[in-house]
């Protein structure tokens, strides 16, 4: 024979056995604060330790042991380590066994219906009240009904011999709220672990009058490619009488597929998004644009002035050779600006030097069979930004809309119930016996001044129709 489903529910969670054990202890109240605890504790660490710092800036940072187990162990990207992430899947998991575990008990409670009851199995109830009425059953069943419709909740009837019976309850589905904290915290989890997961955190530098798609990951160095472009238009900055930076200004235009499709001023605390990245104002400084440089060769003593952009590679007349600056330093080593150039060349592996701007003289200011000399510097201002893409952000925003509504309606809506009985004191009598009792699962005390009101409500009411009816009935 087929089992309710509630039914066939308890029966597998009775199961024993490994499974069973398995079971029990994933839905473990104690897994469930040592899984909080760790996480409090994990995320307190994130917080006190800077996060997204490259292996350089780690080893600057700590000492060599610290930075192996910092590595090691991810914290300076706490929320992407996979420890992390393992905890945030456990808890799911535990929250999950939990509502299996407890569900079917508070359905049942939520199914159940009385059948049959009387005064006696009412008057054993901690809170319970009763009087009698001069009134016989038929006269007193309208006026309780009523009474309690009006002050408290629609009357279900369950007709006894020789008696009127009935069961008036409120807030029957606030005890599901608990589980809808449970999803609540479930919500949050798994926006979390989308944001870890398909998310994450850079740094673009973008000079003045450019564009670019490229951002530098915190992670581990590696490059995203967004999906459209950034310009940055202008860049301005203002400063203060001390010399202190007042605000800096980023005038930002998104070029998706060719098209404009966005302008926007930027600054810090103001950002700017866009198919779900935020750009926040976060740096400026100045960036080489290009340099006049100078090749001479040894052999030939031929010269030739070049104009090289930055990263972009130009050919040397009158040879094979291609040259590109790869690199600038503002002051390499206390010896002024530099650049990196690289020369190019067929057969032969790219050779490099860095290029002391302010030492023309020095004696490593040579590439291949080259000596260089750097004749001028253009800088221009970039704008420096910092990428975000959290794609879970909005699961973890309804996820603690949900927990604040759960957990208010958790705390303050409870399930109040209310059974009443009206007897013939005798066979063909006038007089009832009318026997009220409750229960809630919280809130007791409010419930019983509601209670006791209702009593004397529905005291007073009989009463005053059976003074009104004495004449009659005399």
């Amino acid at each position: 024979m087929d089992h309710h489903p509630i039914e066939r529910l308890e029966n597998m969670q009775k199961n024993r056995g490994l499974p069973g054990s398995l079971y029990d202890a994933l839905a473990s109240l104690k897994l469930t604060l040592f899984l909080f605890f760790a996480l409090a504790g994990a995320s307190l660490v994130g917080t006190l330790l800077p996060q997204g710092l490259a292996p350089e800036e780690l080893k600057a940072r700590y000492s060599p042991s610290i930075a192996s187990w910092v590595d090691t162990l991810g914290l300076s990207d706490l929320y992407r380590a996979h420890w992390f992430q393992a905890l945030l899947v456990l808890l799911c998991v535990n929250l999950i066994a939990c509502t299996i575990q407890r569900l079917p008990k508070t359905l049942k409670i939520l199914k159940q219906r009385e059948d049959s009851f009387d005064s006696h199995k009412l008057l054993k109830f901690n809170l319970n009240h009763s009087f009698t009425a001069q009134l016989d059953r038929d006269d007193a069943r309208p006026r309780i009904s009523n009474v309690i419709n009006k002050e408290f909740a629609p009357l279900r009837w369950v007709d006894q011999p020789n008696a009127f019976c009935a069961v008036s309850e409120k807030g029957r589905w606030s005890r599901l709220m608990v589980y809808g904290v449970h999803l609540s915290v479930l919500m949050i989890l798994v926006g979390a672990l989308i944001g870890s997961l398909y998310g994450f955190k850079g740094f673009m530098t973008i000079p003045e009058g450019t564009s670019s798609n490229e951002v530098t990951l915190f992670s581990d160095d590696r490059m995203a490619i967004l999906p459209f472009e950034v310009r940055c238009d202008k860049f301005d900055v203002t400063f203060y009488d001390t010399g202190a930076p007042r605000e800096f200004r980023s005038d930002l235009v998104i070029v998706d597929q060719g098209q404009e499709v966005l302008k926007s001023s930027i600054r810090v605390n103001d950002p700017l998004t866009y198919r779900g990245i935020t750009f926040y104002q976060s740096s400026y400084g100045s960036m080489l644009r290009e340099a006049e440089v100078e090749f001479k060769d040894r052999e030939s003593g031929k010269v030739h002035t070049l104009v090289l952009p930055f990263r972009q590679t130009r050919d040397i007349p009158d040879s094979r050779d291609t040259v590109q600056i790869t690199q600038f330093s503002k002051n390499f080593h206390q010896f002024g600006p530099a650049l990196g150039i690289v020369v190019f060349r067929e057969d032969h592996s790219p050779t490099g030097s860095m290029i002391l701007a302010d030492k023309p003289e020095f004696h490593g200011n040579k590439v291949m069979n080259y000596q260089v000399k750097v004749l001028g510097i253009k800088q221009v201002p970039y704008t420096g930004l910092q990428v975000k893409q959290d794609p879970g952000v909005w699961v973890v925003y309804l996820g603690f809309t949900l927990m604040i509504l759960a957990v208010v309606v958790t705390f303050y809506a409870s399930h109040r119930k209310i059974w009443v009985c009206a007897e013939e004191q005798r066979a063909g009598g006038v007089s009832s016996r009318i026997v009220l009792a409750g229960r809630t699962n919280k809130n007791a005390s409010t419930f019983e001044e509601d209670f006791n009101r209702l009593c004397e409500r529905l005291e007073n009411e009989l009463t005053i129709h059976t003074a009104r009816g004495k004449p009659d009935d005399q």
